[in-house]
Protein backbone atom coordinates (compact mmCIF):
# COMPACT_ATOMS: atom_id res chain seq x y z
CA UNK A 1 0.00 0.00 0.00
CA UNK A 2 2.97 2.27 -0.76
CA UNK A 3 2.10 3.37 -4.22
CA UNK A 4 1.43 2.57 -7.61
CA UNK A 5 4.55 0.93 -9.62
CA UNK A 6 4.51 1.03 -13.39
CA UNK A 7 7.05 -0.88 -15.98
CA UNK A 8 7.87 -1.25 -19.24
CA UNK A 9 8.23 -4.04 -21.18
CA UNK A 10 8.86 -5.15 -24.34
CA UNK A 11 7.39 -8.92 -25.08
CA UNK A 12 5.14 -11.23 -26.99
CA UNK A 13 4.44 -13.01 -23.53
CA UNK A 14 7.04 -15.89 -24.30
CA UNK A 15 10.53 -14.14 -24.40
CA UNK A 16 11.22 -10.93 -22.93
CA UNK A 17 12.80 -8.15 -25.57
CA UNK A 18 13.30 -5.62 -23.89
CA UNK A 19 12.71 -4.01 -20.20
CA UNK A 20 11.76 0.21 -20.47
CA UNK A 21 10.97 3.30 -18.29
CA UNK A 22 9.49 2.85 -15.47
CA UNK A 23 7.64 5.11 -13.06
CA UNK A 24 6.23 5.39 -9.45
CA UNK A 25 3.81 7.19 -7.34
CA UNK A 26 3.13 7.20 -3.76
CA UNK A 27 -0.18 7.12 -2.07
CA UNK A 28 -0.66 9.76 0.44
CA UNK A 29 -1.13 9.43 4.05
CA UNK A 30 -5.18 10.01 3.60
CA UNK A 31 -5.00 7.66 0.84
CA UNK A 32 -3.26 4.90 2.62
CA UNK A 33 -5.54 5.34 5.52
CA UNK A 34 -8.61 4.72 2.65
CA UNK A 35 -7.18 1.61 1.53
CA UNK A 36 -6.59 -0.06 4.66
CA UNK A 37 -10.36 0.94 6.20
CA UNK A 38 -11.10 -1.19 3.02
CA UNK A 39 -8.92 -4.24 3.60
CA UNK A 40 -10.59 -7.54 4.16
CA UNK A 41 -13.87 -6.24 2.65
CA UNK A 42 -15.47 -7.38 -0.16
CA UNK A 43 -17.36 -5.25 -3.04
CA UNK A 44 -20.76 -3.47 -1.72
CA UNK A 45 -19.14 -1.94 1.11
CA UNK A 46 -18.79 1.73 1.10
CA UNK A 47 -15.09 1.35 1.61
CA UNK A 48 -14.29 -0.62 -1.09
CA UNK A 49 -16.07 2.21 -3.10
CA UNK A 50 -13.72 5.10 -1.89
CA UNK A 51 -10.50 2.47 -2.25
CA UNK A 52 -11.25 1.70 -5.66
CA UNK A 53 -11.82 5.37 -6.86
CA UNK A 54 -8.72 6.05 -5.10
CA UNK A 55 -6.72 3.17 -7.26
CA UNK A 56 -8.06 3.96 -10.44
CA UNK A 57 -7.08 7.70 -9.81
CA UNK A 58 -3.61 7.00 -8.78
CA UNK A 59 -3.30 4.88 -11.74
CA UNK A 60 -4.24 6.71 -14.11
CA UNK A 61 -2.07 9.84 -13.28
CA UNK A 62 0.71 8.01 -13.82
CA UNK A 63 -0.34 6.11 -17.03
CA UNK A 64 -1.01 9.66 -18.94
CA UNK A 65 2.37 10.50 -18.09
CA UNK A 66 3.85 7.29 -19.63
CA UNK A 67 4.12 4.65 -22.22
CA UNK A 68 1.20 6.02 -24.54
CA UNK A 69 1.31 3.61 -27.27
CA UNK A 70 1.67 0.48 -24.55
CA UNK A 71 -0.98 -2.11 -23.88
CA UNK A 72 -2.08 -1.99 -19.92
CA UNK A 73 -1.61 -4.90 -17.33
CA UNK A 74 -3.75 -3.24 -14.83
CA UNK A 75 -3.46 -5.74 -10.84
CA UNK A 76 -4.94 -3.20 -9.16
CA UNK A 77 -5.23 -3.23 -5.52
CA UNK A 78 -5.97 -6.60 -3.46
CA UNK A 79 -8.59 -5.55 -0.78
CA UNK A 80 -9.46 -9.21 -0.01
CA UNK A 81 -8.19 -12.68 -0.78
CA UNK A 82 -10.03 -16.37 0.38
CA UNK A 83 -8.79 -19.30 -1.79
CA UNK A 84 -10.54 -21.64 0.57
CA UNK A 85 -14.24 -19.98 -0.32
CA UNK A 86 -13.25 -19.29 -4.14
CA UNK A 87 -12.84 -15.94 -3.59
CA UNK A 88 -10.40 -12.77 -4.08
CA UNK A 89 -10.83 -9.19 -5.34
CA UNK A 90 -8.78 -6.01 -6.31
CA UNK A 91 -10.01 -3.19 -6.13
CA UNK A 92 -10.22 -0.65 -9.88
CA UNK A 93 -12.10 -1.49 -12.73
CA UNK A 94 -10.08 -1.86 -16.01
CA UNK A 95 -13.04 -0.62 -18.04
CA UNK A 96 -12.62 2.72 -16.67
CA UNK A 97 -8.84 3.00 -17.31
CA UNK A 98 -9.29 1.71 -20.80
CA UNK A 99 -12.46 4.76 -21.22
CA UNK A 100 -10.18 7.38 -19.82
CA UNK A 101 -7.37 6.19 -21.52
CA UNK A 102 -8.49 5.26 -24.82
CA UNK A 103 -5.78 2.51 -24.50
CA UNK A 104 -6.32 -1.56 -24.18
CA UNK A 105 -6.22 -2.62 -20.77
CA UNK A 106 -5.87 -6.67 -19.86
CA UNK A 107 -7.09 -6.70 -15.98
CA UNK A 108 -9.23 -8.84 -13.83
CA UNK A 109 -6.19 -12.01 -13.77
CA UNK A 110 -7.38 -13.71 -10.90
CA UNK A 111 -11.11 -14.96 -11.04
CA UNK A 112 -10.63 -17.36 -13.86
CA UNK A 113 -7.90 -19.26 -12.31
CA UNK A 114 -10.28 -19.31 -9.17
CA UNK A 115 -13.06 -20.56 -11.11
CA UNK A 116 -11.11 -23.62 -11.78
CA UNK A 117 -9.67 -24.60 -9.03
CA UNK A 118 -6.97 -22.44 -8.24
CA UNK A 119 -6.04 -19.99 -5.53
CA UNK A 120 -5.52 -17.54 -7.35
CA UNK A 121 -1.82 -16.89 -6.41
CA UNK A 122 0.68 -16.26 -7.32
CA UNK A 123 0.53 -15.30 -10.29
CA UNK A 124 4.79 -13.73 -11.01
CA UNK A 125 5.89 -17.38 -11.85
CA UNK A 126 5.44 -17.52 -15.55
CA UNK A 127 7.04 -13.97 -15.69
CA UNK A 128 10.05 -15.73 -13.35
CA UNK A 129 10.49 -18.27 -15.92
CA UNK A 130 10.90 -15.85 -19.23
CA UNK A 131 13.08 -14.07 -16.70
CA UNK A 132 15.20 -16.95 -16.08
CA UNK A 133 15.46 -17.56 -19.50
CA UNK A 134 16.09 -13.97 -20.10
CA UNK A 135 19.40 -13.88 -17.72
CA UNK A 136 20.42 -17.58 -19.17
CA UNK A 137 20.58 -19.15 -16.73
CA UNK A 138 20.80 -23.23 -17.25
CA UNK A 139 20.50 -25.02 -14.15
CA UNK A 140 17.26 -24.98 -11.73
CA UNK A 141 17.15 -21.24 -9.89
CA UNK A 142 14.53 -19.52 -7.56
CA UNK A 143 12.84 -16.32 -7.17
CA UNK A 144 11.93 -15.20 -3.82
CA UNK A 145 9.66 -12.06 -3.75
CA UNK A 146 9.36 -10.42 -0.01
CA UNK A 147 6.41 -8.00 -0.38
CA UNK A 148 3.75 -7.69 2.18
CA UNK A 149 4.14 -11.94 1.83
CA UNK A 150 6.92 -14.05 0.74
CA UNK A 151 6.48 -16.06 -2.09
CA UNK A 152 8.62 -18.40 -4.06
CA UNK A 153 9.14 -19.54 -7.88
CA UNK A 154 11.68 -22.14 -8.35
CA UNK A 155 12.35 -22.57 -12.38
CA UNK A 156 13.45 -25.58 -14.15
CA UNK A 157 15.02 -23.01 -17.35
CA UNK A 158 15.54 -26.28 -19.43
CA UNK A 159 11.87 -26.70 -19.56
CA UNK A 160 10.58 -25.12 -23.44
CA UNK A 161 7.18 -23.48 -21.88
CA UNK A 162 6.13 -22.38 -18.09
CA UNK A 163 2.94 -24.61 -18.14
CA UNK A 164 4.91 -28.01 -18.98
CA UNK A 165 5.19 -30.37 -15.85
CA UNK A 166 8.70 -30.04 -13.67
CA UNK A 167 8.80 -26.19 -15.40
CA UNK A 168 7.10 -24.39 -12.60
CA UNK A 169 6.97 -24.72 -8.75
CA UNK A 170 5.90 -21.89 -7.04
CA UNK A 171 4.16 -21.30 -3.74
CA UNK A 172 3.79 -18.30 -0.71
CA UNK A 173 6.20 -19.00 2.07
CA UNK A 174 5.21 -16.59 4.91
CA UNK A 175 4.97 -13.22 6.34
CA UNK A 176 7.01 -11.20 4.21
CA UNK A 177 7.20 -7.40 5.77
CA UNK A 178 3.31 -6.75 6.80
CA UNK A 179 4.54 -7.61 10.37
CA UNK A 180 7.25 -5.69 10.71
CA UNK A 181 5.61 -2.64 9.20
CA UNK A 182 2.82 -2.90 11.06
CA UNK A 183 4.31 -3.31 14.29
CA UNK A 184 7.04 0.14 13.10
CA UNK A 185 3.20 2.04 12.26
CA UNK A 186 1.81 1.02 15.43
CA UNK A 187 4.36 1.98 18.03
CA UNK A 188 6.27 4.49 16.17
CA UNK A 189 4.29 5.70 13.48
CA UNK A 190 7.02 4.65 10.78
CA UNK A 191 6.39 2.75 7.58
CA UNK A 192 8.77 0.53 7.97
CA UNK A 193 11.85 -0.35 9.55
CA UNK A 194 14.68 1.27 7.23
CA UNK A 195 17.99 -1.10 6.15
CA UNK A 196 16.46 -3.28 9.10
CA UNK A 197 18.40 -0.59 11.85
CA UNK A 198 15.84 -1.47 14.66
CA UNK A 199 16.43 -4.95 13.78
CA UNK A 200 19.95 -5.37 13.68
CA UNK A 201 19.99 -3.50 17.17
CA UNK A 202 17.87 -6.09 18.71
CA UNK A 203 17.56 -9.42 19.99
CA UNK A 204 15.86 -12.15 18.67
CA UNK A 205 13.92 -14.32 20.70
CA UNK A 206 14.55 -17.67 19.24
CA UNK A 207 11.50 -18.92 21.53
CA UNK A 208 8.81 -16.81 19.98
CA UNK A 209 10.58 -18.01 16.65
CA UNK A 210 10.54 -21.77 16.68
CA UNK A 211 6.69 -21.24 18.10
CA UNK A 212 5.92 -18.95 15.07
CA UNK A 213 7.27 -22.06 12.55
CA UNK A 214 4.80 -24.57 13.65
CA UNK A 215 1.76 -22.53 13.34
CA UNK A 216 -0.47 -24.60 11.02
CA UNK A 217 -0.26 -22.90 7.78
CA UNK A 218 3.07 -23.63 7.23
CA UNK A 219 1.98 -27.26 7.06
CA UNK A 220 0.18 -26.49 4.03
CA UNK A 221 1.57 -28.01 1.05
CA UNK A 222 1.79 -25.74 -1.95
CA UNK A 223 0.60 -24.33 -4.41
CA UNK A 224 -0.52 -22.11 -1.65
CA UNK A 225 -1.64 -18.67 -1.07
CA UNK A 226 -1.97 -16.65 1.92
CA UNK A 227 -3.91 -13.05 2.81
CA UNK A 228 -1.74 -11.06 5.35
CA UNK A 229 -4.61 -11.69 8.15
CA UNK A 230 -3.59 -15.11 7.83
CA UNK A 231 -0.30 -13.78 9.65
CA UNK A 232 -2.22 -11.26 11.93
CA UNK A 233 -0.71 -11.84 15.58
CA UNK A 234 -0.90 -10.12 18.86
CA UNK A 235 1.67 -8.28 19.41
CA UNK A 236 1.29 -8.17 23.48
CA UNK A 237 3.88 -10.70 23.88
CA UNK A 238 6.72 -8.53 22.75
CA UNK A 239 5.92 -5.39 24.39
CA UNK A 240 7.57 -6.57 27.12
CA UNK A 241 11.04 -7.49 25.22
CA UNK A 242 11.51 -3.37 23.98
CA UNK A 243 10.55 -2.51 20.99
CA UNK A 244 13.73 -3.19 18.97
CA UNK A 245 13.95 -7.12 19.83
CA UNK A 246 10.39 -7.73 18.66
CA UNK A 247 11.25 -6.35 15.44
CA UNK A 248 14.57 -8.26 15.45
CA UNK A 249 12.05 -11.52 16.34
CA UNK A 250 9.38 -10.35 13.55
CA UNK A 251 12.10 -10.25 11.00
CA UNK A 252 13.47 -13.51 11.85
CA UNK A 253 9.78 -14.84 11.24
CA UNK A 254 9.98 -13.99 7.58
CA UNK A 255 13.80 -15.13 7.45
CA UNK A 256 13.84 -18.57 9.05
CA UNK A 257 9.97 -19.30 7.03
CA UNK A 258 12.54 -18.58 4.03
CA UNK A 259 15.18 -20.81 5.24
CA UNK A 260 13.18 -23.27 6.31
CA UNK A 261 11.15 -23.69 2.83
CA UNK A 262 14.98 -23.38 1.65
CA UNK A 263 15.98 -26.80 3.21
CA UNK A 264 12.60 -28.88 2.29
CA UNK A 265 12.97 -28.05 -1.75
CA UNK A 266 13.44 -31.13 -3.68
CA UNK A 267 15.19 -30.48 -6.51
CA UNK A 268 16.96 -27.70 -4.87
CA UNK A 269 17.78 -24.26 -6.47
CA UNK A 270 21.36 -23.76 -7.25
CA UNK A 271 20.99 -20.11 -7.67
CA UNK A 272 18.32 -17.79 -5.62
CA UNK A 273 17.42 -14.43 -6.86
CA UNK A 274 15.61 -12.08 -4.59
CA UNK A 275 13.32 -9.40 -5.29
CA UNK A 276 10.39 -7.81 -3.82
CA UNK A 277 10.68 -4.52 -0.96
CA UNK A 278 12.02 -6.68 1.33
CA UNK A 279 15.49 -6.44 -0.51
CA UNK A 280 15.55 -2.61 0.61
CA UNK A 281 16.41 -4.10 4.51
CA UNK A 282 20.12 -4.52 4.20
CA UNK A 283 19.98 -6.66 7.34
CA UNK A 284 17.60 -8.64 5.95
CA UNK A 285 19.17 -9.37 3.50
CA UNK A 286 22.47 -9.87 4.70
CA UNK A 287 20.97 -12.58 7.22
CA UNK A 288 19.18 -14.65 4.96
CA UNK A 289 22.83 -15.20 3.09
CA UNK A 290 24.37 -15.83 5.85
CA UNK A 291 21.74 -18.57 6.58
CA UNK A 292 21.05 -19.97 3.27
CA UNK A 293 23.60 -22.71 1.70
CA UNK A 294 22.95 -21.62 -1.63
CA UNK A 295 23.93 -18.48 -3.72
CA UNK A 296 21.84 -15.78 -3.28
CA UNK A 297 21.85 -12.55 -4.87
CA UNK A 298 19.00 -9.82 -4.91
CA UNK A 299 17.57 -8.83 -8.43
CA UNK A 300 19.83 -5.53 -8.57
CA UNK A 301 22.73 -7.81 -8.75
CA UNK A 302 21.56 -9.26 -11.51
CA UNK A 303 20.81 -5.79 -13.33
CA UNK A 304 16.98 -5.98 -12.81
CA UNK A 305 15.19 -3.71 -10.56
CA UNK A 306 13.71 -5.23 -7.81
CA UNK A 307 11.20 -2.92 -7.37
CA UNK A 308 9.67 -3.36 -10.64
CA UNK A 309 9.40 -7.11 -11.07
CA UNK A 310 5.93 -7.29 -10.32
CA UNK A 311 4.89 -4.43 -12.55
CA UNK A 312 6.69 -5.83 -15.54
CA UNK A 313 5.32 -9.45 -14.67
CA UNK A 314 1.68 -7.95 -15.53
CA UNK A 315 2.45 -6.19 -18.04
CA UNK A 316 3.90 -10.04 -19.20
CA UNK A 317 1.10 -11.95 -18.07
CA UNK A 318 -0.82 -8.69 -20.33
CA UNK A 319 0.74 -10.31 -23.66
CA UNK A 320 0.09 -13.73 -22.93
CA UNK A 321 -3.96 -12.69 -22.55
CA UNK A 322 -4.07 -10.74 -25.53
CA UNK A 323 -2.13 -13.74 -27.43
CA UNK A 324 -4.37 -16.76 -25.98
CA UNK A 325 -1.51 -17.70 -23.35
CA UNK A 326 -1.87 -19.35 -20.07
CA UNK A 327 -1.42 -17.41 -17.21
CA UNK A 328 -1.47 -19.90 -14.56
CA UNK A 329 -0.90 -24.11 -13.88
CA UNK A 330 -1.72 -26.58 -11.78
CA UNK A 331 1.93 -26.12 -10.58
CA UNK A 332 1.55 -22.33 -9.85
CA UNK A 333 -1.89 -21.75 -8.46
CA UNK A 334 -3.05 -25.67 -7.94
CA UNK A 335 -5.64 -24.83 -10.49
CA UNK A 336 -7.03 -28.19 -12.57
CA UNK A 337 -5.77 -27.52 -15.83
CA UNK A 338 -3.27 -24.10 -17.58
CA UNK A 339 -5.62 -21.68 -17.18
CA UNK A 340 -6.38 -18.73 -19.24
CA UNK A 341 -7.00 -15.26 -16.92
CA UNK A 342 -7.99 -11.91 -17.32
CA UNK A 343 -10.19 -9.81 -19.17
CA UNK A 344 -9.17 -7.36 -22.41
CA UNK A 345 -11.19 -3.81 -22.16
CA UNK A 346 -10.89 -1.70 -25.22
CA UNK A 347 -11.86 1.82 -25.07
CA UNK A 348 -14.84 3.02 -26.72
Amino acid sequence: MDGVDIAEIKTDGQKIFALGQTASKSFTPVEVQQLKLARGKWPGAQEVELAAKTVEEKHLALLRENSRHAIIGFHGQTLAHDPKQGKTHQAGNGVHLANELSRTVVWDFRTMDMRNGGEGAPLAPFYHFALAKHLDIKEVCAFINIGGITNITVVDPQCEIPEEDGALSAFDIGPGNFLIDSFCQLHKNLPFDRDGNFASNGKIDQNEVASFLTRDFFKLKGPRSFDIHDFTTSFDSFLQTGFENAVATLTEFTIQAIIKTLEQLDPKPRTIILCGGGTKNTYLVKRLVHLSDVEMKTADEWGLNAQYLEAQAFGFLAARVINHLPISAPSTTGCKFPTHGGQISYSL
